[in-house]
């Protein structure tokens, strides 16, 4: 059975929660209060790996299953929960969820351990209620449709740890480029502008140290990219109490497969910091090399808060930092709303001309 992470509190007994907001677990009976430190003194987050509990294979055609997750995907499994009972039919990458028959937290105790422990975690820190709020907030454009009712969909709204690799090492590199400078001077009357042009080498080295990528085929890589960064200073020694109550994903591309977007992103950054170096106003490069060194990688678990909507067949994504609050989103449009405050533009415009032709 996959195995149920339910912490009893050490004064009442109550379930146990993670507060976002606080930062600790929190008694939702007598709202005491625990450290992660003092959860691991009581050997409450420990799973042992020789007791895993395993997955079973679903039979037949999954495309005829639905999983109770939401989860669009055919590759699924089945858990049985080990609370209720009840079949969780899951994605096979899925680590922790939560029973929708009787609402316990889930581990799926064989994705967070051996290859797949994961190294670090940034806990949650924005509580749901605020992302709520927020993609309230911003599904209030003048151009969504009204049929498009953002207190329906906002419910779906998941939290999120999506899985990620940190690459540390060093990379060293030269670039070659023309630089311009200019300068304006008066002579007389007249005023002349002056450009100078100049070759230039530049040649370095930068440390880096945890560069993220996501991990996950299932999440969009642009969608995550937007809303970095994370705040290193708050990664934690991953524990699995720190997935209870929230869905977690984990990873299904190797730290290999991921390795060119990282490669991308550190010589970008190499190269901004060669190009950094110079003091000309204009900057033109000419060639660029460098070669990455990874002395180290890490694997993570970032938290996410995640909205996945349809309208009229489109499907829509909202995505939010759960640790900083940066989002990105995109919406429905009304194209009627659209070509109404297309043609009022217009007219204003033209009415503005009009004024301007008739005064001048």
């Amino acid at each position: 059975m996959a195995q149920n992470l339910a912490y009893k509190c050490p004064t009442c007994g109550g379930e146990l929660s993670w507060n976002a907001q606080t930062g600790s677990f929190k008694c939702k009976y007598c709202e005491d209060e625990f450290t992660n430190e003092q959860l691991e003194q009581l050997g409450e987050n420990e799973i042992n790996e020789q007791k895993a509990e395993k997955h079973r294979e679903l039979e037949g055609d999954k495309k005829l299953y639905t999983a109770t997750d939401g989860t669009d995907n055919s590759d699924l499994v089945v858990y049985t929960c080990s609370h209720c009972g009840a079949e969780i039919i899951t994605n096979r990458t899925t680590a922790a969820t939560i029973c929708v028959y009787c609402q316990s937290p889930i581990v799926m105790s064989e994705q967070v351990i051996g290859d797949f422990s994961p190294k670090y975690i940034i806990p949650f820190k924005i509580e749901k209620e605020k992302v709520m709020e927020a993609f309230k907030n911003f599904a209030k454009k003048p151009l969504t449709p009204k049929a498009f009712n953002p207190d329906a969909v906002v419910e779906k709204m998941q939290g999120v740890y999506v899985p990620f690799w940190f690459y540390s090492g060093v990379a060293t590199g030269s670039v070659r480029g023309t630089g311009e400078t200019a300068k304006k001077y008066n002579r007389g009357a007249s005023q002349f502008r002056e450009t100078c042009y100049y070759e230039f080498t530049r040649s370095g080295s930068i440390e880096i140290d945890k560069v993220p990528v996501d991990a996950s085929k299932k999440i969009e890589n642009d969608a995550m990219d937007s809303i970095e960064p994370y705040d290193i200073r708050d990664l934690k020694e991953f524990s699995p109490a720190y997935l209870a109550g929230f869905l977690a994903e984990r990873y299904d591309q190797s730290s290999a497969e991921c390795f060119e977007r990282a490669e991308l992103r550190i010589k970008n950054s190499l190269e901004s910091n060669l190009k950094r170096t110079t003091s000309y106003d204009n900057v033109h490069i000419k060639s660029f090399d460098a070669k990455v060194e990874v002395k180290s990688c890490d694997y993570a678990l970032l938290p996410t808060w995640l909205l996945y909507t349809k309208y009229k067949g489109e499907s829509y994504l909202f995505a939010m930092n759960g640790q900083t609050g940066k989002f990105i989103g995109n919406l429905p449009i009304d194209n009627t709303k659209l070509a109404l405050y297309s043609a009022l533009g217009f007219v204003a415009g033209f009415i503005i001309v009009y004024l301007l032709m008739l005064f001048l």
